[in-house]
């Protein structure tokens, strides 16, 4: 439902923004991109080390002479690893029988949608962006089996903030970079601790339209 949510409201603000852009506007945008995903949870309780992953999806966009709005929606997956004393803080969450909990490893699946704003640099060829960013948590694997129920552990979503740049290339492609940061607390327990998700990421892109 929160994704639901969000994922509307990310339409709506598209929606209210594009009639103001009509006026100036030189292209739509329309496309796919893929490309590596770099994630880190840091936390008291974690090890923060950061863990590859792919990442692909698609964009859709107004671009006008120095400005543009961009949406997406984005695939990717995260993985969380828990610290030396994760087992002692959270032990109330593990399951029966479960001794250590050091270096349990979380598979999550995520879907994320970032809106976001370019300001073109250099004509044609350089634009940087920022906006903001909502990831839902779609699954979590328990590869170790340490907890009772991962969604009294991890929260179902989480906003970020987004900031990027990004290379027109010939033969309709472009080529970026990103650095995303936590801002939402991930942690769903009521141990008083903060987890948050920071994310480098490096795409290629084509531009359907």
């Amino acid at each position: 439902m929160k994704f639901l949510k969000s994922t509307l409201a990310g339409a709506l603000l598209f929606c209210a923004l594009l009639p103001a852009t009509q006026t100036h506007a030189q292209k739509l945008l329309l496309g796919i991109k893929a490309g590596v995903n770099l994630d880190r949870t840091g936390g008291d309780h974690l090890d923060g080390k950061f863990a590859g992953s792919f990442l692909g999806g698609a964009f859709v966009g107004v671009k006008m002479t120095k400005i543009k709005i961009q949406g997406e929606l984005l695939f990717s997956q995260g993985k969380v690893t828990t610290g030396d004393n994760f087992g002692d803080a959270f032990k109330q969450y593990l399951k029966d029988g479960v001794s250590s909990a050091k270096e349990g490893t979380f598979k999550m699946n995520e879907l994320s949608i970032p809106v976001t704003v370019g300001f073109n640099l250099l004509p044609k060829l350089l634009w940087v962006h920022a906006g903001p960013q909502y990831t839902a948590v779609a699954s979590v694997k328990d590869v170790d089996g340490l907890v009772k129920a991962t969604k009294d552990v991890f929260k179902s979503g989480y906003l970020s903030g987004v900031v990027g740049a990004e290379l027109e290339l010939p033969f309709s492609l472009n080529a970026g970079v990103r650095y995303i940061f936590g801002i939402s607390d991930r942690n769903n327990t009521n141990v008083s601790e903060s987890w948050r998700t920071s994310h480098f990421q490096i795409h290629v892109g084509f531009n359907i339209l």
